[in-house]
């Protein structure tokens, strides 16, 4: 395969984007998810997954059920 800048595939629901990053003082190349489609589930219960945020807790919406 030749080289490919910003190799992006998709996955059953999530977008994954190559990302060369340092792990462990080790330098390499991992899928980061960089965007989300159908639902998404925490302990059963649908959620909104939010792409990025300041704070880990403000990652997802939980969906309000009236």
């Amino acid at each position: 395969m030749s080289k490919i800048k910003n190799m992006t595939i998709f996955s059953t629901g999530t977008h994954l984007q190559a990302i060369k990053c340092i792990i462990n003082g080790k330098k390499q190349w991992r899928w980061v998810a960089v965007g989300l489609e159908d639902e998404s589930f925490i302990n059963g219960k649908e959620i909104n997954p939010v792409e990025y945020s300041k704070k880990q807790e403000n990652l997802v919406e939980k969906f309000e059920i009236n």
